[in-house]
């Protein structure tokens, strides 16, 4: 097994430019999504087609509600619920991972932390999803 040694964050580091970023310059875009009626089987069949472990789930309007996770089916399927039964809305989480696409960084590293959650949808000022933010974005960032 091997051996993981956290150093802390010395006060200085704690304010580096890169949490000052533009969200917008770190996201995943274009964001996959769908309407909250999805079926789970449908929906996991959209990330495992795009590749993706998130789904942007939004309402009639096209406004973000939301993010689907792939564990979230898989909690899902683990119920021994058909998928083909379940649709996103009644899986997601009612404190939505939505941040507005004019945030930086550090505010979406926030949300993720106080909401535990890996993945946030950014949206336009209409809150149309023009982007994913992942936990892979922010370590991708971090170590470049």
């Amino acid at each position: 097994m091997k051996a993981i040694y956290a150093t802390p964050v010395p006060a200085d580091m704690r304010h580096c430019a890169w949490t000052r970023r533009p969200v917008t310059e770190v996201m995943s875009s274009p964001v996959l999504a769908a309407p909250s009626s999805v079926t789970l089987d449908e929906a996991l069949q959209q990330m495992l087609t795009g590749g993706f472990r998130h789904l942007a789930i939004v309402d009639e309007q096209g406004c973000c509600v939301g993010v689907l996770a792939a564990r979230a089916v898989a909690a899902a399927a683990a119920g021994h619920r058909s998928l083909a039964e379940l649709t996103a809305a009644e899986v997601l989480d009612h404190e939505a991972a939505v941040l507005d696409s004019h945030a930086v960084v550090v505010d979406a590293a926030r949300l993720m932390r106080s909401t535990a959650v890996d993945a946030v949808a950014l949206v336009d000022d209409s809150g149309h999803p023009v982007g994913m933010l992942t936990s892979s974005d922010l370590i991708r960032l971090i170590a470049s």
